[in-house]
């Protein structure tokens, strides 16, 4: 078996532990956020040797990152707002996280095909792909090649015929992107981090007029402790003007929150070899068909969002949108609603301008209070890692300049993420399909999954028999992954919620008693977080009652 390296297991009771630390210690650094920037500003600090803590209010990537696009990608479509620097850091970061995190982020071929009267022109298209390239200084997987029509009826059938001038193709990435964000908080914990999550800023904590802490509310316990640190940063995505109001000096909004909405469709349905790049019929926005497993994810929309920042959810109109589009590129696929599997939304913290959505910068700004609070508004999941290296420099320069602390290192997160390198697994178990998941999820880390399974077999069973999911990694999460509800499993740490068209809710309550002895759940907790996930499952759903 695989062992694991000599620091507190990323558990629960790990997590109780770390809150009585935050009440009796004084840190260098409180990060506020349990999204991918979040995570990443806490492990960049503590590699530096800072004394960091990090509180979420829910679970890791509960928000936004975890409703993505599930793409680390160069940014092609921002040439056409002639976003350069955007577009070099995108391709720099796409190169870095491919090294850092191997086995998460994968490469993926696209195709962009273009069809008689569709703009952009062909020779525009090229020169852009030239550009792209040339923006990846060379170093993508492969430079860009234009495909004829009749290579591109080969590749993909359900591209041909139709006007079809050609295609392009080209290479970006594909991530899990909660799984991302989870080994990103894994590994700050491994270096020393102190981490909560479902832990809640309800107010900011000040001295001699400057920010010096949180309130933080403990949402299992309900109960209130003070974390105090030298600097705060708040890293909350579309929830950074919610901590900013607890500062005296909030002026108005930094964040415009639009939402963007995904369909899972059955692989069958779309059976494409590569990603699709195209444009809607209705107003040229790009939209992307990518495969996912046995799956086919199509997204996304972008609309100004004033809703329920804790529950957006997907619209009739919005899949409307969609299956228009599909049905626009691939008439002969004949995608309707009844292909839908489920829909998931999240929203984008852009940076607030006025005019539309869509030409909304996906740049990121560090913003710094007189209080000394530092917010980070925008940004993308592509550039958190280089958006925390920059807010950690600002970090360092404060704490050495104001309290004489000093980094005992450089910024170190090029480094391999540890757990996501490609590894060597021998076989964990003799179904194909499970075997498969496993390894590619946990790597190494899959036979501790499968050690459960050895103790206990019943924990070997599916959670639902069409997915490759294990009882076990229930058990797993809650051990190794800080899980506190039945929604972060079903969600989260597996994505059966999306990937069963019931959304697991036959199994729901089977996996609640797997998590119940560790959590000390009652019976009246286990019908309690059944139903929390139900409603859960009734977002991914509502489009059909709207």
């Amino acid at each position: 078996m695989v062992m694991e390296p000599l620091v507190r297991p990323f558990s629960a009771a790990t997590r109780e532990e770390n809150l009585e630390r935050m009440a009796a210690e004084t840190f260098d650094l409180l990060v506020v956020g349990g999204g991918i920037t979040g995570v990443s500003v806490a492990r960049d600090a503590a590699m530096r040797g800072f004394r960091v803590a990090l509180v979420e209010k829910g679970d890791f990537a509960q928000g936004t990152s975890s409703r993505s696009s599930r793409m680390i990608h160069g940014g092609l479509r921002y040439l056409e707002n002639y976003q350069f620097g955007l577009v070099f850091q995108c391709c720099h970061e796409r190169r870095v996280m491919r090294k850092v995190a191997p086995r998460l982020v994968r490469s993926l071929p696209f195709l962009y095909p273009l069809y008689r009267g569709q703009k952009p022109a062909p020779w525009k298209l090229r020169l852009g792909l030239v550009l792209y390239d040339a923006l990846s200084l060379f170093r993508n997987v492969q430079r860009h090649r234009w495909l004829d029509p009749d290579e591109v009826a080969r590749r993909e059938p359900l591209l041909g015929g139709r006007g079809l001038l050609g295609a392009a193709r080209f290479y970006d990435a594909q991530v899990d992107d909660a799984r991302l964000t989870m080994e990103v908080a894994r590994a700050a914990h491994r270096e020393g981090a102190v981490v909560a999550n479902y832990a809640q800023v309800v107010d900011l904590l000040r001295a001699k007029g400057r920010v010096c802490g949180a309130v933080v509310r403990d949402r299992v316990r309900g109960k209130e402790l003070e974390v105090h640190a030298r600097v705060v940063v708040n890293a909350t995505g579309v929830w950074v003007d919610t901590i900013r109001q607890a500062d005296e000096h909030f002026k108005g909004h930094t964040v415009r929150p639009t939402k963007g909405i995904h369909l899972v469709l059955p692989r069958d349905r779309l059976p494409t070899q590569h990603a699709i790049a195209f444009d809607s019929p209705r107003d040229g926005r790009h939209i992307f068909l990518f495969p996912w497993r046995d799956f086919a994810i199509v997204g996304t929309t972008d609309t100004d969002y004033e809703g329920d920042l804790d529950n957006p959810a997907a619209s009739r109109e919005d899949v409307e949108y969609l299956l228009e589009a599909l049905a626009y590129v691939f008439p002969g696929a004949r995608v309707g609603p009844e292909d839908v599997v489920s829909t998931y939304a999240g929203l984008r913290p852009l940076l607030y301008a006025e005019g539309g959505t869509y030409a909304l910068s996906r740049e990121h700004q560090i913003l710094e209070s007189p209080s000394g609070l530092i917010t980070v508004a925008g940004g993308k999941l592509t550039t958190a890692r280089l958006m925390a290296e920059q807010i950690v420099d600002r970090v360092e320069r404060r704490l050495a300049e104001e309290f004489g602390v000093k980094a005992r290192h450089p910024c170190r997160t090029q480094e391999p993420i540890p757990g996501t390198e490609r590894a060597r697994v021998e076989t964990v178990v003799g179904d194909e399909a499970v075997h498969a998941h496993l390894t590619s999820t946990y790597g190494a880390r899959a036979a501790w999954v499968m050690a459960y399974v050895e103790e206990n077999p019943a924990l070997g069973e599916r959670i639902v028999p069409a997915l490759p999911y294990l009882m076990s990694e229930a058990l797993y999460a809650v051990q190794h992954e800080m899980a506190l509800a039945l929604s972060d499993v079903l969600i989260r740490r597996t994505h059966v919620i999306y990937e069963a068209r019931d959304g697991g809710l036959e199994r729901a309550r089977a996996v609640a008693e797997v998590m119940a002895p560790r959590l000390g759940w009652d019976g009246a907790e286990i019908a309690r977080q059944v139903e929390t996930y139900r409603t859960q499952v009734a977002l991914t759903q509502a489009w059909r009652r709207s």
